[in-house]
């Protein structure tokens, strides 16, 4: 991947949505017209967005919502010219006092984005989203690929649990997410059900105390999102996912199983 592709792939959502400047749009399309490999990875981005978007709820609006509407509409003063001279005046003196007062109120300062870890979750789902439309199972390749792998993401692995008769490793590769290069580790188990366990540099990444939950002696967050079910730690300096669409209670319980196993099974490089 040249440096050309991962700037098209970081501005891709600002391109879709017309926010970049003319001659920095035609320039990305021009790479697009000219990179198999970026039109390849743009079209599966698209996929991914419409699964996604499909698997998002959906909800109905209130049987009685046209009633209580027309009922609030009912309330409302007549539209008399008396009326309408009074909300006029009414609102101009508010403004005046809004103005006046803005000298002297201290400005509140923006508020902090309520869920900094949402964005990282969503574009882990959406790799192993990814993985689940397009993903080969290839276990043979797995022993050769994973060292080269590890050094070219600098994510470092003393031990990588490999599977047992109830899951296994069928499939690694890098990833880039949120300007992060990361390992992501493919596992099935017998029910054809994948797990994606993803290891990210974790600088800047903070795991809430909210929604833990206590596997062994490990205390993971749980988090449901669209039709998923994540595990999120942090493992030394790395921001740890594992993700798959067990999501019902019984698929839980086996779900921590999973995570049991391959956390366990998985040591970093000491350091120092």
């Amino acid at each position: 991947m040249t440096v050309e592709c991962q700037e098209f792939r970081q501005e891709l959502g600002e391109w879709r949505r017309g926010h970049l400047a003319p001659d920095r749009a035609r320039a990305l399309e021009r790479h697009l017209s000219g990179c198999p490999e970026c039109r390849q990875w743009e079209q599966e981005d698209r996929a991914v967005g419409r699964l996604l978007s499909e698997r998002l709820p959906r909800y109905s609006a209130a049987a009685d919502l046209r009633r209580q509407i027309r009922r609030a509409a009912a309330g409302q003063p007549p539209h008399s010219s008396w009326w309408a001279a009074a909300s006029a005046a009414l609102a101009t003196a508010m403004l005046m006092v809004m103005l006046f007062l803005g000298d002297f109120i201290p400005v509140r300062p923006r508020q902090a984005p309520p869920d900094p870890l949402q964005p990282l979750v969503r574009a882990v789902l959406s790799e192993h989203t990814r993985n689940l439309l397009w993903g080969e199972p290839r276990p043979e390749t797995v022993p050769a690929a994973l060292p080269r792998l590890m050094e070219e993401t600098r994510i470092e692995l003393a031990r990588v649990f490999m599977g047992d008769d109830e899951v296994r490793l069928v499939g690694v590769q890098p990833v880039v997410l949120e300007n992060r290069w990361g390992l992501a580790l493919f596992y099935r188990d017998p029910a054809d059900h994948t797990i994606t366990y993803l290891l990210l540099p974790g600088q800047g990444v903070s795991v809430p105390d909210r929604n833990r939950v206590r596997v062994d002696g490990f205390r993971p967050m749980l988090s449901r999102v669209d039709g998923f079910s994540v595990f999120i730690w942090k493992h030394g300096g790395l921001a740890c996912f594992l993700i798959s669409d067990l999501v019902s209670e019984n698929d839980l319980a086996r779900f921590r199983e999973y995570f049991r196993r391959i956390r366990s099974g998985t040591e970093l490089v000491p350091t120092g």
